[in-house]
């Protein structure tokens, strides 16, 4: 994640010595700690490098340490929706004023059989491997890993006029879907709201 967020901020025409220091907000989405648990109950990894490693909360601010970047810190963890609840609140907090500039990131690994079995076990995976996403024949997900970076900032702000862009987001927002028929699935009904606010806002 260290490098992936090196080369959104080259990306974003930035060189990284001129926000040190900054109010720069870091917003990362992660919900898996699959190293960590592999490896729970050996204590000949317990060291201080572990602890500090392994946590959800440090992923996030492993970043602003090592750009010193001075903003709000955290790591959002919703499950799938990680990433995308990552990228609304800093959102949010660039259109508050709070802040002019904001790195989100995602990342998962999976290094563990554990939740393979455990989701297989509650039929919450697809058996063929194929995700049918919005599809009459779908039959469950597949877990993925990956990581991914990006900057966003205020057009607003005078020190970021004329610097390379590559989209504008319009408009975020998040929800729950409250109760459904079971705790791991998604109302439809509750989806297709969330989407028409929007699209109208």
């Amino acid at each position: 994640l260290l490098q992936l967020t090196w080369e959104a901020i080259e990306d974003a025409g930035i060189s990284p010595d001129t926000i040190a220091g900054d109010h720069v907000g870091v917003y990362v989405g992660a919900s898996a700690l699959d190293y960590a648990n592999e490896s729970l109950f050996d204590p000949n990894v317990a060291t201080g490098h572990f602890m500090t490693g392994n946590t959800l909360s440090i992923i996030s601010n492993r970043l602003s340490y090592i750009f010193d970047l001075k903003g709000p810190s955290f790591t959002v963890d919703t499950a799938c929706s990680s990433s995308l609840v990552a990228l609304h609140e800093a959102y949010r907090a660039l259109n508050s004023g709070r802040i002019d500039c904001a790195i989100v990131a995602g990342v998962n690994v999976l290094a563990s059989p554990f939740p393979f079995v455990g989701f297989a076990q509650a039929t919450m995976l697809s058996p063929d491997g194929q995700c049918k996403a919005f599809d009459a024949n779908g039959n469950g997900y597949v877990r993925s890993e990956g990581g991914v970076a990006l900057v966003i900032k205020r057009k607003d702000a005078p020190r970021w006029k004329g610097q390379r862009s590559h989209a504008d987001i319009v408009a975020v927002d998040v929800n729950s879907d409250g109760r459904t028929v079971g705790m791991s699935l998604p109302s439809d009904v509750e989806q297709a709201n969330l989407l028409d606010r929007v699209y109208k806002a």
